[in-house]
């Protein structure tokens, strides 16, 4: 089942993010400018699944679709560690941003495997602004 979360969601303070999901505020309207420098500085795969977060906003995707969809398919290893090490390919965007990373993670409930990743729909559009301004 797919799941969308509004914009007010409770949800969204209910996330697994650790270090780079604290301590920097929320990208708002004020960061095109910031916004499009952060997608200049990604991994070309750290941008793909940022792409393909954007284009699903509030839509909470497990990684094996992310792998999937946005990283060209499986390889060797976990989808779940794939898209961890993706994730890496944000490090020098995210360190010169001085906001938070713009997606938000959750851990798979126990049982199961793998994590599910969402950007929020205001900051999904800040990104797509950013996009089509830098075009």
């Amino acid at each position: 089942m797919t799941e969308y979360l509004s914009e007010a969601d409770p949800r969204w303070a209910k996330h697994s993010g650790e270090m780079g999901h604290y301590g920097a505020p929320e990208w708002g309207p004020e960061d095109l400018e910031r916004a499009t420098r952060f997608l200049a500085e990604l991994a070309p795969q750290a941008r793909q699944m940022l792409e393909y977060l954007l284009c699903n906003p509030g839509r909470r995707i497990h990684c094996t679709e992310l792998v999937d969809m946005a990283l060209g398919g499986p390889t060797a290893g976990a989808p779940a560690q794939r898209v961890a090490g993706v994730v890496g390919g944000m490090s020098k965007g995210h360190s010169n941003s001085g906001r938070r990373l713009p997606f938000y993670w959750w851990e798979a409930p126990e049982g199961s495997a793998g994590a599910t990743y969402a950007v929020r729909p205001s900051v999904a559009a800040v990104f797509l602004a950013a996009q089509l301004g830098a075009a």
